[in-house]
Protein backbone atom coordinates (compact mmCIF):
# COMPACT_ATOMS: atom_id res chain seq x y z
CA UNK A 1 0.00 0.00 0.00
CA UNK A 2 1.23 3.50 -0.80
CA UNK A 3 0.22 7.16 -0.60
CA UNK A 4 0.57 9.35 -3.68
CA UNK A 5 -0.76 12.42 -5.49
CA UNK A 6 -2.49 12.18 -8.85
CA UNK A 7 -1.26 15.68 -9.83
CA UNK A 8 1.83 16.26 -7.66
CA UNK A 9 2.95 19.30 -9.69
CA UNK A 10 0.11 21.31 -8.09
CA UNK A 11 1.96 21.02 -4.76
CA UNK A 12 4.22 23.78 -6.08
CA UNK A 13 1.33 26.12 -5.19
CA UNK A 14 2.12 25.49 -1.51
CA UNK A 15 4.51 28.40 -1.89
CA UNK A 16 1.46 30.73 -1.66
CA UNK A 17 0.34 29.84 1.90
CA UNK A 18 3.97 29.78 2.97
CA UNK A 19 4.40 33.27 1.56
CA UNK A 20 1.24 34.45 3.36
CA UNK A 21 2.56 33.24 6.71
CA UNK A 22 6.21 34.28 6.30
CA UNK A 23 5.58 37.73 4.91
CA UNK A 24 3.18 38.46 7.78
CA UNK A 25 5.88 37.49 10.27
CA UNK A 26 8.40 39.73 8.57
CA UNK A 27 6.20 42.79 8.10
CA UNK A 28 4.36 42.91 11.42
CA UNK A 29 0.68 43.47 12.22
CA UNK A 30 -1.77 46.23 11.91
CA UNK A 31 -5.31 47.06 10.88
CA UNK A 32 -6.59 46.45 7.37
CA UNK A 33 -9.70 47.53 5.59
CA UNK A 34 -12.74 45.42 4.90
CA UNK A 35 -13.69 41.76 5.24
CA UNK A 36 -12.37 40.63 1.91
CA UNK A 37 -10.29 37.74 0.70
CA UNK A 38 -7.74 40.28 -0.48
CA UNK A 39 -6.82 40.79 3.16
CA UNK A 40 -5.04 37.42 3.02
CA UNK A 41 -2.60 38.54 0.34
CA UNK A 42 1.06 39.17 1.26
CA UNK A 43 0.44 42.95 1.19
CA UNK A 44 -2.13 42.66 3.98
CA UNK A 45 -1.11 43.84 7.42
CA UNK A 46 -3.64 41.81 9.47
CA UNK A 47 -2.96 40.00 12.76
CA UNK A 48 -0.61 37.00 12.83
CA UNK A 49 -3.31 34.50 13.89
CA UNK A 50 -5.56 35.45 10.99
CA UNK A 51 -2.73 35.12 8.48
CA UNK A 52 -1.78 31.71 9.79
CA UNK A 53 -5.41 30.61 9.60
CA UNK A 54 -5.63 31.73 5.97
CA UNK A 55 -2.29 30.03 5.16
CA UNK A 56 -3.56 26.75 6.61
CA UNK A 57 -6.79 27.02 4.58
CA UNK A 58 -4.87 27.65 1.36
CA UNK A 59 -2.51 24.75 2.09
CA UNK A 60 -5.44 22.35 2.55
CA UNK A 61 -7.02 23.51 -0.71
CA UNK A 62 -3.76 23.05 -2.62
CA UNK A 63 -3.35 19.52 -1.21
CA UNK A 64 -6.94 18.71 -2.21
CA UNK A 65 -6.32 20.02 -5.75
CA UNK A 66 -3.29 17.70 -6.07
CA UNK A 67 -5.67 14.74 -5.47
CA UNK A 68 -4.09 12.63 -2.73
CA UNK A 69 -4.70 8.89 -3.19
CA UNK A 70 -4.12 5.78 -1.11
CA UNK A 71 -3.85 2.29 -2.58
CA UNK A 72 -1.55 0.07 -4.60
CA UNK A 73 -0.47 -0.82 -8.10
CA UNK A 74 -1.61 -4.32 -9.01
CA UNK A 75 0.76 -6.27 -11.29
CA UNK A 76 -0.81 -9.18 -13.12
CA UNK A 77 1.48 -11.68 -14.83
CA UNK A 78 -0.05 -13.97 -17.42
CA UNK A 79 2.08 -17.11 -17.61
CA UNK A 80 2.14 -18.03 -21.27
CA UNK A 81 5.59 -19.52 -21.66
CA UNK A 82 6.70 -22.85 -23.06
CA UNK A 83 6.35 -26.42 -21.88
CA UNK A 84 9.80 -27.91 -21.33
CA UNK A 85 11.02 -31.29 -20.15
CA UNK A 86 14.54 -31.72 -18.78
CA UNK A 87 15.70 -35.29 -19.50
CA UNK A 88 18.65 -36.14 -17.24
CA UNK A 89 20.98 -39.13 -17.61
CA UNK A 90 21.53 -41.09 -14.38
CA UNK A 91 23.89 -43.74 -15.75
CA UNK A 92 26.97 -44.74 -13.74
CA UNK A 93 29.29 -42.49 -15.75
CA UNK A 94 27.62 -39.43 -14.22
CA UNK A 95 29.96 -40.05 -11.25
CA UNK A 96 32.99 -39.10 -13.34
CA UNK A 97 34.52 -35.94 -11.85
CA UNK A 98 36.11 -34.47 -14.97
CA UNK A 99 34.33 -31.08 -14.84
CA UNK A 100 35.94 -28.01 -13.31
CA UNK A 101 33.82 -25.79 -11.09
CA UNK A 102 35.28 -22.73 -9.32
CA UNK A 103 38.76 -24.22 -9.36
CA UNK A 104 37.67 -27.59 -7.98
CA UNK A 105 36.65 -30.93 -9.43
CA UNK A 106 32.97 -31.60 -9.86
CA UNK A 107 31.28 -34.78 -10.96
CA UNK A 108 28.88 -34.58 -13.87
CA UNK A 109 25.72 -35.12 -11.86
CA UNK A 110 26.45 -32.20 -9.51
CA UNK A 111 27.21 -29.90 -12.46
CA UNK A 112 24.02 -30.91 -14.28
CA UNK A 113 21.85 -30.40 -11.20
CA UNK A 114 23.33 -26.94 -10.57
CA UNK A 115 22.87 -25.82 -14.17
CA UNK A 116 19.36 -27.29 -14.39
CA UNK A 117 18.29 -25.54 -11.17
CA UNK A 118 19.60 -22.21 -12.47
CA UNK A 119 17.78 -22.79 -15.77
CA UNK A 120 14.50 -23.44 -13.94
CA UNK A 121 14.94 -20.31 -11.83
CA UNK A 122 15.41 -18.14 -14.94
CA UNK A 123 12.15 -19.24 -16.56
CA UNK A 124 9.27 -18.41 -14.18
CA UNK A 125 6.70 -18.31 -16.99
CA UNK A 126 7.35 -21.82 -18.34
CA UNK A 127 5.89 -25.13 -17.30
CA UNK A 128 8.90 -27.36 -16.61
CA UNK A 129 9.03 -31.09 -15.92
CA UNK A 130 11.67 -33.75 -15.23
CA UNK A 131 12.39 -37.15 -16.76
CA UNK A 132 15.28 -39.27 -15.48
CA UNK A 133 16.71 -42.18 -17.40
CA UNK A 134 19.51 -44.70 -17.71
CA UNK A 135 18.52 -48.30 -18.52
CA UNK A 136 14.95 -47.42 -17.58
CA UNK A 137 13.20 -44.06 -17.55
CA UNK A 138 10.70 -42.32 -15.30
CA UNK A 139 8.90 -38.98 -15.51
CA UNK A 140 9.33 -37.78 -11.94
CA UNK A 141 7.57 -34.45 -12.45
CA UNK A 142 5.17 -33.53 -15.28
CA UNK A 143 5.33 -29.96 -16.67
CA UNK A 144 4.28 -27.52 -13.97
CA UNK A 145 4.46 -23.86 -13.02
CA UNK A 146 5.33 -24.99 -9.48
CA UNK A 147 9.07 -24.66 -9.90
CA UNK A 148 9.72 -25.20 -6.22
CA UNK A 149 8.43 -28.74 -6.67
CA UNK A 150 10.69 -29.19 -9.71
CA UNK A 151 13.72 -28.15 -7.65
CA UNK A 152 12.70 -30.49 -4.84
CA UNK A 153 12.54 -33.42 -7.28
CA UNK A 154 15.99 -32.49 -8.59
CA UNK A 155 17.45 -32.43 -5.09
CA UNK A 156 15.71 -35.66 -4.07
CA UNK A 157 16.88 -37.47 -7.20
CA UNK A 158 20.50 -36.46 -6.62
CA UNK A 159 20.36 -37.51 -2.97
CA UNK A 160 18.88 -40.91 -3.79
CA UNK A 161 21.31 -41.53 -6.65
CA UNK A 162 24.33 -40.73 -4.50
CA UNK A 163 23.05 -42.97 -1.72
CA UNK A 164 22.99 -45.90 -4.17
CA UNK A 165 26.45 -45.06 -5.50
CA UNK A 166 27.82 -44.78 -1.97
CA UNK A 167 26.72 -48.36 -1.37
CA UNK A 168 28.96 -49.40 -4.25
CA UNK A 169 26.21 -49.96 -6.82
CA UNK A 170 27.22 -48.13 -10.00
CA UNK A 171 23.92 -48.98 -11.66
CA UNK A 172 22.12 -46.32 -9.68
CA UNK A 173 18.36 -46.13 -9.25
CA UNK A 174 17.41 -46.81 -12.90
CA UNK A 175 20.19 -49.10 -14.06
CA UNK A 176 23.69 -48.39 -15.31
CA UNK A 177 23.22 -48.14 -19.11
CA UNK A 178 22.16 -45.26 -21.39
CA UNK A 179 18.80 -45.65 -23.12
CA UNK A 180 18.60 -42.27 -24.88
CA UNK A 181 15.51 -43.05 -26.94
CA UNK A 182 13.49 -44.17 -23.94
CA UNK A 183 14.23 -40.93 -22.13
CA UNK A 184 13.23 -38.83 -25.14
CA UNK A 185 10.06 -40.81 -25.81
CA UNK A 186 8.86 -40.68 -22.20
CA UNK A 187 9.51 -36.94 -21.93
CA UNK A 188 7.73 -36.23 -25.23
CA UNK A 189 4.65 -38.11 -24.00
CA UNK A 190 4.51 -35.78 -21.00
CA UNK A 191 4.24 -32.75 -23.32
CA UNK A 192 0.65 -33.33 -24.36
CA UNK A 193 -0.68 -29.77 -24.35
CA UNK A 194 -0.71 -28.81 -28.02
CA UNK A 195 -2.00 -25.37 -27.08
CA UNK A 196 1.28 -24.41 -25.42
CA UNK A 197 3.22 -21.62 -27.22
CA UNK A 198 6.11 -24.04 -27.60
CA UNK A 199 7.18 -27.51 -26.46
CA UNK A 200 10.70 -28.87 -26.21
CA UNK A 201 12.77 -31.68 -24.71
CA UNK A 202 16.26 -30.91 -23.39
CA UNK A 203 18.24 -34.17 -23.34
CA UNK A 204 21.28 -34.14 -21.04
CA UNK A 205 23.59 -37.14 -21.29
CA UNK A 206 27.23 -38.05 -20.76
CA UNK A 207 27.51 -41.42 -22.48
CA UNK A 208 27.04 -43.38 -25.67
CA UNK A 209 23.69 -44.94 -26.51
CA UNK A 210 23.45 -48.54 -25.20
CA UNK A 211 21.84 -50.40 -28.08
CA UNK A 212 22.23 -53.90 -26.67
CA UNK A 213 19.97 -53.56 -23.61
CA UNK A 214 16.43 -54.93 -23.23
CA UNK A 215 13.82 -52.29 -23.97
CA UNK A 216 16.18 -50.16 -26.06
CA UNK A 217 14.43 -47.41 -28.04
CA UNK A 218 16.01 -45.84 -31.11
CA UNK A 219 16.64 -42.22 -30.06
CA UNK A 220 16.58 -40.91 -33.63
CA UNK A 221 13.17 -42.43 -34.25
CA UNK A 222 11.98 -41.14 -30.86
CA UNK A 223 13.16 -37.64 -31.79
CA UNK A 224 11.39 -37.80 -35.16
CA UNK A 225 8.17 -38.89 -33.48
CA UNK A 226 8.49 -36.03 -30.98
CA UNK A 227 8.99 -33.49 -33.76
CA UNK A 228 5.98 -34.86 -35.65
CA UNK A 229 3.93 -34.17 -32.50
CA UNK A 230 5.25 -30.60 -32.33
CA UNK A 231 7.99 -31.19 -29.73
CA UNK A 232 11.57 -30.12 -30.50
CA UNK A 233 14.52 -32.07 -29.08
CA UNK A 234 17.80 -30.44 -28.01
CA UNK A 235 20.82 -32.43 -26.88
CA UNK A 236 23.60 -31.62 -24.40
CA UNK A 237 26.68 -33.84 -24.14
CA UNK A 238 28.46 -33.52 -20.78
CA UNK A 239 32.11 -34.55 -20.40
CA UNK A 240 35.63 -33.32 -21.09
CA UNK A 241 37.38 -35.22 -23.92
CA UNK A 242 40.73 -33.87 -22.68
CA UNK A 243 39.96 -34.26 -19.00
CA UNK A 244 41.03 -36.53 -16.19
CA UNK A 245 39.09 -38.35 -13.51
CA UNK A 246 39.80 -39.72 -10.04
CA UNK A 247 40.32 -43.45 -9.85
CA UNK A 248 40.73 -45.50 -6.68
CA UNK A 249 43.37 -48.23 -6.78
CA UNK A 250 43.31 -51.70 -5.26
CA UNK A 251 44.84 -50.43 -1.99
CA UNK A 252 42.59 -47.40 -1.66
CA UNK A 253 44.94 -44.86 -3.18
CA UNK A 254 43.40 -42.22 -5.48
CA UNK A 255 45.07 -41.20 -8.71
CA UNK A 256 44.14 -39.16 -11.76
CA UNK A 257 43.72 -40.91 -15.11
CA UNK A 258 42.50 -39.82 -18.52
CA UNK A 259 38.78 -40.25 -19.02
CA UNK A 260 38.25 -43.43 -21.10
CA UNK A 261 36.55 -42.94 -24.44
CA UNK A 262 33.63 -45.16 -23.42
CA UNK A 263 32.83 -42.72 -20.60
CA UNK A 264 32.47 -39.73 -22.94
CA UNK A 265 29.33 -38.60 -24.76
CA UNK A 266 28.90 -39.69 -28.37
CA UNK A 267 28.48 -36.21 -29.86
CA UNK A 268 27.96 -37.56 -33.38
CA UNK A 269 25.01 -39.63 -32.20
CA UNK A 270 23.67 -36.73 -30.13
CA UNK A 271 23.82 -34.41 -33.13
CA UNK A 272 21.84 -36.91 -35.18
CA UNK A 273 19.19 -37.08 -32.47
CA UNK A 274 18.94 -33.27 -32.28
CA UNK A 275 18.69 -32.93 -36.07
CA UNK A 276 15.94 -35.55 -36.18
CA UNK A 277 14.14 -33.64 -33.42
CA UNK A 278 14.45 -30.24 -35.10
CA UNK A 279 16.72 -28.94 -32.36
CA UNK A 280 20.38 -28.19 -31.64
CA UNK A 281 23.18 -30.15 -29.97
CA UNK A 282 25.85 -28.79 -27.62
CA UNK A 283 29.00 -30.06 -25.93
CA UNK A 284 29.81 -29.01 -22.35
CA UNK A 285 33.38 -29.78 -21.23
CA UNK A 286 33.17 -28.00 -17.86
CA UNK A 287 30.61 -26.58 -15.43
CA UNK A 288 30.87 -23.06 -16.85
CA UNK A 289 30.40 -24.39 -20.36
CA UNK A 290 27.32 -26.30 -19.22
CA UNK A 291 25.78 -23.14 -17.82
CA UNK A 292 26.52 -21.34 -21.11
CA UNK A 293 24.78 -24.14 -23.00
CA UNK A 294 21.64 -23.66 -20.89
CA UNK A 295 21.84 -19.93 -21.65
CA UNK A 296 21.85 -20.82 -25.35
CA UNK A 297 18.79 -23.02 -24.77
CA UNK A 298 17.14 -19.92 -23.28
CA UNK A 299 17.73 -18.16 -26.60
CA UNK A 300 16.46 -21.07 -28.70
CA UNK A 301 13.34 -21.51 -26.57
CA UNK A 302 12.39 -17.94 -25.60
CA UNK A 303 9.82 -17.52 -22.87
CA UNK A 304 7.25 -14.75 -23.01
CA UNK A 305 4.85 -13.38 -20.45
CA UNK A 306 2.11 -10.75 -20.57
CA UNK A 307 2.45 -8.31 -17.69
CA UNK A 308 -0.28 -5.75 -16.99
CA UNK A 309 -0.46 -3.10 -14.30
CA UNK A 310 -3.58 -1.51 -12.85
CA UNK A 311 -4.19 0.95 -10.03
CA UNK A 312 -6.36 0.00 -7.08
CA UNK A 313 -6.55 3.35 -5.28
CA UNK A 314 -9.05 5.48 -3.35
CA UNK A 315 -9.15 9.28 -3.60
CA UNK A 316 -8.48 11.10 -0.34
CA UNK A 317 -8.99 14.70 -1.55
CA UNK A 318 -12.35 15.23 0.17
CA UNK A 319 -10.85 15.52 3.67
CA UNK A 320 -8.30 18.26 2.86
CA UNK A 321 -10.96 20.06 0.77
CA UNK A 322 -13.40 20.01 3.68
CA UNK A 323 -10.67 21.18 6.06
CA UNK A 324 -9.64 23.99 3.70
CA UNK A 325 -13.21 25.25 3.24
CA UNK A 326 -13.86 25.07 6.99
CA UNK A 327 -10.68 27.02 7.79
CA UNK A 328 -11.47 29.59 5.10
CA UNK A 329 -14.98 30.15 6.47
CA UNK A 330 -13.62 30.37 9.99
CA UNK A 331 -11.07 32.98 8.89
CA UNK A 332 -13.77 35.07 7.20
CA UNK A 333 -16.02 34.84 10.25
CA UNK A 334 -13.27 35.81 12.67
CA UNK A 335 -11.86 38.68 10.62
CA UNK A 336 -14.19 41.36 12.06
CA UNK A 337 -13.36 40.29 15.62
CA UNK A 338 -9.63 40.27 14.93
CA UNK A 339 -9.76 43.84 13.72
CA UNK A 340 -12.01 44.86 16.61
CA UNK A 341 -15.31 45.15 14.71
CA UNK A 342 -18.53 44.62 16.82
Amino acid sequence: MEFRFEQPWLLLLLVLPVAVALLRLRRGGGAWPGTTLAAALPGSRGPLAWHLLMAAALACLVVAAARPQHGRTVVERSQSGRDLMLVIDLSGSMQVNDLAHEGKRSDRLAAVVRAAAAFVARRPDDRIGLTFFSTRAVTACPPTFDHQTVLQFLERMERQQRAVWDRGDDRGTLGGQTNLGLGVAMAARALRDRGAPGRAVVLITDGADSRDIPGWVDPIQAARSALAAGVRVHGIGVGDPEGTMSQRGAFGQVRLVRVPRNLLPDMGRLRSVAVAGGGESFAAADAEGLEQVFTEIDRLEPSRAVITESDDVTDRWRWPLAAGVALLLLALLLEPRMRGAP
